[in-house]
């Protein structure tokens, strides 16, 4: 609240210096906050977003901007506005002579450099170290960018807004040209060409699920932890005689929509400026183009048995092309929202109902799904009669063990529910291939020292299975340490099917580069990205000068498309987005 009290009067001033007339500055402030704040308030109602600096850009369709707000309100916003303006001119007039400015103009202009100064802050808010940042830090804003809804709440409409001013996307690979990135491009036409000789031709109704399981993680692997019995036998089973292994997280205990961000572009927000810290709200409305997964596919599902309001979900996936989105009070009806005892989620099982159910409506045309279930989201409350499941040691926090036990019952729970998945698709006459992951470990453990177990506490489960139907061509892929900006190329490569050029350069990356994150050493938090560091199979930290020449290349080639699709020229953007050849 101070600090945007702050703000205000330093723009009132800056307008009273300008303009030389305090009434019509004055005016001219209240006003220009009234439409903030009214506008804020209007679109936390329709989009349950705030109002975003890049949404200015719509000002060019005023009409179509207004037509959706309610006429009584236009009205008695209009009739407020003129008078605002009517009695601003009167009082200014007859009380001009008393509220004008009179100092030299050498010292108006020098003031009026000096706010400009001040206000130029705004591009560096998010900037580590910078005065502004350190003003906010100062201030104790809220900076939690993936909740929009929850960070205009404690910020207000004014400090949220300019908060989401400074993004800076991605620092520009040396070498970045036209020239460079089509020598890129005609690179890997190429090597799309040789993966393909050993590739099988996709089939009519070629099908991937890219399951997103929220939370999901093995408590066993937490450290300082000791579960004596294992909640998760079916999807260890599975990992152990598969594919299977590790994921690289870059959040704990959130950051779900950066993990679906990079198993849905095969991007890495490791590549990203510090300052970037949710794609989903930040940077996708900014592309003009945003290659990713679905356009590979005839038929483009998204599944989220949760909210939508979060991280613009509604708009991304708009934006990425999917036909249809299912999620809680959505267009396209859930038919299944079962939920288990207590809980307060709909449960993993109805979100396999759900994706069987879209699975069998399409036995003609290829078709992914992005599939989040939700069961295990937080807070773990005591949802469930039975808490089969217990763990000792100093990571567990004594006043939350129930919360604990919550959550280990609901990972079983999403072990049977998996169970019943899989061998449902293995019944369907069509081949599809079904990537699994857990996005992030849940923030109930306590005591683990980030230096020295940063890395355990960013690690989660992953595997691919292909059903019965696809099984005979399929491959067997021995990754131990991924990120989800490697599942696209891998599901490709599992199914054993053909790539386009990019999923070429995609699939050089993961299968020649070690697993690209962020340096999960640094801290617990996800608010700002850290350094990039690379974890090799054996999940030792490494840094970029310790990787061979090959690699070093691989990764510049990956830098540079990536920094052309997400704030270059997008040279390569029509590139990125072709799919296969017949």
């Amino acid at each position: 609240m101070i600090l945007t009290i702050i703000i205000i009067m330093g723009f009132f001033f800056l307008l009273l210096l300008i303009s030389n007339r305090f009434w019509y500055a004055l005016t001219a402030t209240l006003i220009i906050n009234l439409l903030l704040t009214i506008s804020t308030v209007i679109k936390m109602e329709m989009r349950e977003e705030p109002v975003f600096p890049s949404d200015l850009k719509m000002l060019t369709g005023l009409s179509e901007l207004l037509s959706m707000v309610s006429p009584v309100l236009l009205i008695v916003g209009g009739l407020i506005l003129l008078l605002l303006l009517i009695t601003s001119i009167i009082v200014q007039r007859r009380l001009q002579k008393q509220y004008s400015l009179k100092i030299h103009w050498k010292r108006r202009f020098i003031s009026i450099a000096v706010l400009l100064g001040c206000f130029s802050g705004v591009f560096f808010i998010n900037h580590k170290n910078s005065p502004s940042f350190l003003l906010f830090n100062l201030f104790k804003v809220n900076k939690t960018f993936f909740n929009q809804q929850g960070a205009v709440k404690d910020n207000g409409p004014v400090i949220q807004f300019l908060n989401n001013i400074d993004i800076k996307i991605m620092e520009e690979p040396a070498g970045y040209s036209k020239e460079k990135i089509n020598g890129i491009m005609k690179k890997y036409n190429t090597k799309a060409d040789e993966i393909n000789q050993t590739r099988s031709d996709w089939l009519n109704n070629q099908t991937i699920v890219l399951n997103l399981s929220e939370s999901f993680s093995d408590p066993a692997r937490v450290p300082n932890l000791t579960v004596p019995t294992d909640p998760i036998p079916y999807i260890k089973s599975i990992i152990t005689e598969g594919t299977g292994g590790l994921m690289l997280s870059v959040g704990y205990g959130g950051g779900t929509a950066n993990m679906e961000w990079e198993g849905l572009t095969g991007l890495s927000i490791s590549n990203l400026s510090s300052s970037l810290v949710t794609p989903y709200t930040q940077l996708v409305e900014r592309q003009k183009i945003s290659p990713n997964i679905t356009d590979l596919f005839d038929e483009k599902i998204a599944i989220h048995p949760f909210t939508a309001a979060l991280y613009r979900r509604k708009q991304v996936f708009d934006k990425f092309g999917f036909d249809r989105f299912y999620y809680l009070d959505s267009p396209d009806k859930l038919t299944y929202t079962d939920k288990i005892e207590q809980s307060p989620r709909i449960s993993d099982d109805s979100a396999y109902k759900e994706t069987l159910k879209a699975l069998q409506s399409n036995t003609e045309t290829s078709q992914f799904i992005q599939l989040s279930t939700m069961q295990n989201h937080m807070p773990y409350d005591d949802y469930y009669s039975e808490l089969n499941y217990t763990a000792e040691g100093s990571a567990v926090i004594p006043n939350r063990r129930t919360e604990l036990q919550t959550y280990m019952q609901g990972l079983h729970y999403t072990d049977t529910a998996v169970k019943k998945f899989i061998q449902e698709i293995d019944k369907i006459d069509k081949p599809i291939t079904f990537v699994f992951y857990g996005d992030h470990l849940p923030a109930i453990y306590s005591g683990n020292d980030s230096k020295k177990y940063g890395l355990e506490q960013h690690q989660t489960d992953y595997f691919i299975y292909n059903n019965k139907y696809s099984r005979e061509q399929a491959a067997t892929l021995n990754k131990e340490v991924v990120a989800p900006n490697n599942f696209g190329a891998m599901a490709l490569e599992h199914a054993n099917i053909k790539v386009t050029p990019y999923y070429a350069l995609l699939t050089e990356v993961s299968n020649h580069l070690p697993a690209l994150t962020i340096d999960p050493t640094e801290s617990l938090s996800n608010r700002f990205n850290g350094k990039q560091v690379f974890v090799t199979e054996d999940s030792q930290i490494i840094q970029e000068k310790n990787l061979t020449e090959k690699q070093k290349e691989i990764l510049e080639d990956y830098r540079l498309i990536q920094y052309d699709l997400v704030a270059g020229n997008q040279y390569s953007a029509t590139w990125a987005t072709q799919k296969i050849k017949d």
